[in-house]
């Protein structure tokens, strides 16, 4: 389904108003105020976004945005707001929620990983803030590290500082204060190197790149590709030449390692296409792969690593969600 990747898409004007049901009695119509609700509605195309209760703290999306470049300098003080950029935006086509990424654009928050090449691999924050109109997602500013030269947008769970509100009064304030151990960011540093360190050391076939993209990703043949639409099909063999192609890519310049895999997958999970096969949006995939890079690190630098094996496993467990 098409998405909303404009700024000035989801930055649309919000009102609250409130709501009614109607009766009837005697072929008369009554219009009955619902105590306790209220509709939020995109006046832009009088859209209701979402009905919600009376203590709802109503955040816009540009609001949410104006939060975020306040988190920005709070989180790196030595940066001021105009030195961030709106670098990606996502919404559905609904509108009911949306994700906005801001990064720095100097040199100055950088940092460099060396590859085999001695050729310098620069990685830099960004910022994501999350917002919703149907209750269903808290206000969130994830802050995380996206690889520069393509802009692979990454999340690394309980890792790096997230701020969450829940939409009610008591929780969102007139203003937010974020508050942040200056310590932080330099353990995270430190620990994303490690992170990185085990994944170029592990070796990883070529031929082990789109089961491994697939498997961090969920990403499942249907089950009724051959007896379904061709249209279906189709998708489907589209989307695995899309993953030969990234693992090629990724192969080819970073080598046969997970660091290269890696890589194939954060590009996928930050660009993901319009395909009916994929049915997770862009920042869950991120958030998988945040996941995973947490967790593999270590698990590939065990002395009985197998990559076989581990696949055979991430296989089964993929299964099982079934």
């Amino acid at each position: 389904m098409p998405r909303l990747t404009q700024l000035d898409d989801i930055l649309f004007p919000v009102e609250e108003h409130p709501v009614f049901v109607s009766a009837y009695a005697d072929t008369k119509e009554r219009r009955i105020p619902v105590p306790n609700k209220k509709a939020l509605v995109n006046t832009r195309n009088y859209r209701v976004l979402g009905v919600v209760s009376r203590d709802y703290r109503l955040v816009t999306n540009r609001e949410a945005l104006n939060l975020a470049y306040q988190c920005c300098v709070t989180v790196f003080p030595e940066t001021k707001p105009g030195e961030w950029q709106v670098e990606a935006s996502d919404a559905p086509q609904t509108g009911g929620h949306c994700f906005i990424d801001l990064s720095h654009n100097t040199t100055a928050l950088d940092f460099s990983l060396v590859q085999a090449a001695d050729r310098p691999d620069v990685f830099g924050p960004f910022i994501r803030v999350t917002n919703s109109y149907n209750g269903l997602r808290a206000l969130g500013f994830d802050i995380g590290y996206h690889r520069k030269v393509c802009k692979n947008g990454m999340i690394l769970p309980q890792s790096i500082i997230s701020f969450k509100f829940d939409h009610m009064k008591k929780d969102i304030k007139e203003q937010i204060v974020f508050q942040v151990d200056n310590k932080t960011i330099a353990v995270f540093k430190t620990q994303f190197n490690d992170y990185f360190t085990g994944l170029k050391k592990c070796k990883i076939p070529r031929d082990c790149f789109e089961p491994l993209i697939g498997g961090v990703l969920c990403i499942r043949e249907p089950k009724n590709v051959n007896n379904g639409p061709g249209s279906l099909r189709q998708d489907w063999q589209v989307l695995n030449k899309n993953l030969k192609e990234l693992s090629d890519r990724y192969f080819v310049e970073l080598g046969d390692n997970a660091y290269a895999a890696f890589n194939a997958i954060t590009d996928f999970a930050s660009h993901p296409p319009d395909n009916q096969c994929i049915h997770r949006e862009r920042n869950s995939m991120q958030r998988l792969a945040g996941h995973w890079l947490s967790t593999f690190h270590l698990e590939c630098q065990k002395d009985d690593f197998q990559i076989s094996s581990y696949l055979a496993e991430l296989a089964k467990e993929n299964a099982s969600m079934n």
